[in-house]
């Protein structure tokens, strides 16, 4: 009886945690924690449904250290009918009085921002994302992982 009501509470924490809408995700190291304003993270998104919308975000891992407040950054679409969408972002790291934002672990800080909502496609095919630093400094030190989650609504 035990052992049923284990494996019963272990399949329903298991089915709760697993995100069906969830049709992408990819996190891209940085090396030697310092992302470079001239190294755009690429993101190749197969799009296979055009009936959805969908919701695209970044996804920023950093170091508790991390010296700067946000980060100002260029989301690229390039949607498999040929446009080109360009989009500012600003994600905000820490508030006004320091404290960081996110989910945070021991040194590591996950920064989820919502990039662009409601995106409907025309064609089916390859979407392309570059993600990249618009900065005034080059070298963003702090910055472990940028990542690309899409969701299907």
């Amino acid at each position: 009886m035990k052992k049923l009501v284990f494996f019963l509470i272990f399949g329903t924490i298991i089915c709760a945690s697993c995100d069906s809408t969830k049709i992408y995700e990819k996190h891209i190291d940085i090396e030697r924690i310092t992302w470079n304003r001239f190294d755009i993270k690429t993101f190749d998104v197969d799009i296979r449904d055009i009936s959805f919308t969908y919701d695209f975000y970044i996804a920023i891992r950093h170091h508790t250290d991390i010296p700067i407040p946000f980060l100002n950054l260029r989301f690229t679409m390039y949607t498999p009918s040929g446009e080109t969408r360009i989009m500012e972002q600003k994600i905000v790291l820490k508030d006004k009085e320091g404290k960081l934002q996110g989910n945070g672990l021991g040194e590591l800080w996950d920064v989820l921002h919502l990039a662009r909502e409601d995106f409907q496609f025309t064609e089916k095919g390859i979407c392309t994302i570059e993600v990249s630093s618009t900065m005034s400094k080059a070298d963003l030190p702090g910055i472990l992982q940028v990542g690309l989650i899409v969701k299907k609504n």
